[in-house]
């Protein structure tokens, strides 16, 4: 096989990955958005590992991902962490929620943490108050990435 034959497997999707995009539910989809300047690291060590395994333990769903939305330029040029985001795909989306209703406070989420999820056609929030989570919110915000 040549160099160029064996890149090119390299960077063609596997069958695995076609098939995982073709069977993407929206429905069991859950965007963590945690507000504030959460970095890569902090965001894995924070919050990423101690949801995928609790999501593991039941076979509720496993991270994906995470991400961080900038903030405006700054007078230096530089730009704050606004938010960071962590995708996680579900086998159970309501007990994947319940899961994390329930961690995420213990993980020390920041006030105003949300929940991302659509039922049906209806996209919804859930968000952590001083008072506890607020359930079922309407959402306008898309996913950065997967405009869901």
């Amino acid at each position: 096989m040549s160099i160029f034959s064996k890149l090119g497997s390299l960077l063609r999707p596997s069958a695995k990955s076609v098939t995982a995009q073709k069977s993407f539910a929206v429905e069991q989809f859950v965007y963590v958005k945690i507000p504030g300047d959460v970095g890569p690291i902090d965001r894995g060590t924070l919050f990423e590992n101690p949801i995928d395994s609790a999501l593991a333990i039941g076979s509720l769903g496993a991270v994906l991902g995470g991400g961080s939305s900038l903030g405006e330029e700054r007078s230096d040029g530089t730009r704050p962490i606004e938010f960071c985001g962590i995708d996680i795909d579900t086998t159970n989306r309501d007990g994947a929620l319940s899961i994390l209703r329930t961690l995420l406070p213990s993980l020390n989420a920041p006030i105003g943490t949300e929940l991302h999820y659509t039922v049906g056609s209806e996209r919804l929030q859930d968000e952590l108050s001083p008072e506890g989570w607020l359930l079922s919110k309407p959402r306008t915000l898309l996913h950065p990435g997967f405009g869901v």
